[in-house]
């Protein structure tokens, strides 16, 4: 049983896109994105071919974009509430720090079982937190797989998973007793609880993974030439242009677009015409596009997907930026 309850634990983990890194490489885990706003974004230092484009680092002005932590945790344990009592409490076990807004519940139903729920505004901060909270466990119990701990009392056990739910990324955090002669019962009890709050569906990560219309050469986790987002890599398309792009909540990524196109043309680069381009894919559309030569080609793209927005930079050789928007978006490519 006990083997079971650890596979379905891993297998709803990777479902929700929440195991480890979402599915991007990282750089430097828990570095938040909010740090640094000042840099020179190059694609090629000492590459005549490939100047440097001197952008300051650009964020939204309300990040969380008038969006609620509490009301997005409030909705992730709607659906535990349907078959469970919720009664709020102080927790007496391990939590993480720095959370927008937390929640702690005693089960009703299972005595001593609880549900601890932590927003943040980000992926860096959330997996920062997850991790500090799996030290913490691990002085308190004993675990094999990184996802379920075993108290050294033998008196609970406990299971703690990151997951974007809502607008932010939320770290859950479930406790439930045991003793030795009821240990079936126990893991039924977190499988049970675990399911109640398993969500499947869009995320960040695969904004930036299935729903990219590109591969992102060596990837790293975080960019030069945005901030304040939900998650950013960058990279290079296969083409030879580097890419950054970056995923916020709806609404937010107009401004990031605006601020950014401004940015271009202050540094003297002329819009230029691009060719017919598809604009929808089965996620989302490209709501907003430009293509800009100086001493090096430059397209930036806003595209609006299920409750989040992405902006995307490209840059470096003309021919290299303009064969990779052809091959993301021109008929025939594989969008839409």
């Amino acid at each position: 049983m006990r083997k079971i309850v650890g596979i379905l634990v891993v297998v709803m983990v990777l479902a929700s896109g929440c195991l480890g890194n979402d599915g991007v490489k990282t750089k430097t885990p828990g570095t938040s994105q909010t740090e640094s706003p000042k840099t020179t974004v190059s694609p090629g230092e000492g590459n005549p071919d490939n100047p440097s484009l001197a952008i300051e680092r650009i964020a939204p002005s309300d990040p969380l974009c008038g969006l609620d932590p509490s009301e997005a945790i409030s909705q992730f344990i709607g659906a535990l509430q349907d078959d469970y009592s919720l009664k709020p409490t102080e927790p007496d076990f391990p939590v993480p720090e720095g959370s927008l807004a937390s929640e702690v519940f005693e089960v009703s139903e299972v005595s001593g079982a609880y549900v601890a729920v932590f927003a943040y505004p980000d992926y860096y901060s959330a997996s920062s937190a997850l991790e500090d909270l799996r030290e913490k466990l691990n002085i308190k119990a004993n675990t094999t797989d990184g996802f379920q701990w075993e108290g050294k009392g033998k008196d609970a056990l406990y299971s703690a998973f990151s997951m974007y739910f809502g607008g932010f990324y939320l770290v859950v955090l479930f406790k439930v007793p045991y003793s030795q002669d009821l240990i079936d019962e126990a893991e039924y009890t977190l499988k049970d609880l675990m399911f109640h709050t398993m969500w499947v569906g869009p995320s960040p990560g695969k904004m930036l993974g299935f729903f990219m219309h590109t591969r992102v050469l060596n990837q790293t986790w975080g960019s030069n030439a945005f901030s304040g987002d939900l998650l950013s890599i960058s990279g290079l398309t296969p083409e030879g242009a580097r890419i950054e792009a970056a995923v916020y909540r709806e609404g937010c990524g107009w401004e990031v677009y605006d601020t950014l196109k401004e940015k271009i043309e202050k540094l003297g680069f002329r819009e230029k015409a691009l060719p017919q381009l598809k604009s929808h894919d089965p996620a989302g559309e490209v709501v907003q596009r430009a293509y800009f030569e100086g001493d090096l080609g430059v397209y930036i793209e806003l595209y609006r997907g299920p409750g989040m927005d992405r902006v995307m930079l490209l840059y470096g050789n003309k021919s290299a930026v303009k064969t990779a928007v052809l091959n993301m978006w021109s008929e025939g490519s594989s969008a839409g």
